[in-house]
Parts: structure tokens; C-alpha cells; sequence
């Protein structure tokens, strides 16, 4: 089903209530995820909808994101440095990939500006 996910979730019941919920199930015909998806659906159905997110500012966005992978890289570079630990190619691999990316969102912004 595509666009559907799973909630993970439990039910607190009483004995009397799970017994009713099952009697329900099987007069239904129904299993009870069906059910509980039918039950949210007309429930959301009936209530406001939520207020429009606020337009993101793209621009902070990429300077953030160019602010974590510079921090990154700069912990990166350290490991790529050590005279003792020659690094893994995993790590050269990742550095490079890094580099590309910040020279990207570099890229972008002088784009948006």
C-alpha cells in the first residue's frame, strides 16, 4: 500500500471491552488493523486541519547544512592525517565525497545569492 506506514502501538483494554472488540472483528469480517485504520480515518475526517508550515528560508538551510559537513570533514581530515593509522580507503572514499558535496552546496549558494 503505497503511502501507508505502520504505528506501532498498544491497546489498554477491559476484558469485557477486548471481548467486544473481537465479537466486532469477527461479525465484521475484518482484521484489526482495518479496522483501527477505519476508525482514525473518520476520526481525522472530522477535526481541523493543521496550520500551513512556514516557508522555509533556503537559503539558512544550505548554510546550515554546509556548516555540519565542513564540521565533518574537519574531524575527518584528522583521521586521514595520523602518521601511526594510515587510513582505511572507506575513509578516503568519504572525505572525497564530502568535499564534493560542500563544493555543491557552495555552488548553490553563490546560485541563490
Amino acid at each position: 500500500m503505497s503511502g501507508y506506514f505502520t504505528i506501532p502501538t498498544r491497546f489498554r483494554l477491559t476484558p469485557a471491552q477486548r471481548e467486544q472488540l473481537n465479537w466486532l472483528l469477527r461479525e465484521r469480517d475484518i482484521e484489526l488493523d482495518d479496522l483501527i485504520t477505519e476508525l482514525v480515518t473518520d476520526y481525522l475526517a472530522g477535526q481541523p486541519l493543521p496550520p500551513a508550515s512556514p516557508p522555509v528560508d533556503r537559503h539558512s538551510t544550505i548554510r546550515e547544512q554546509l556548516r555540519l559537513r565542513r564540521s565533518q570533514l574537519r574531524m575527518l581530515r584528522a583521521q586521514l592525517h595520523d602518521p601511526h593509522n594510515p587510513p582505511p580507503d572507506w575513509l578516503r572514499a568519504m572525505v572525497a565525497e564530502l568535499e564534493e558535496e560542500i563544493a555543491r552546496l557552495e555552488l548553490e549558494l553563490q546560485r541563490e545569492e
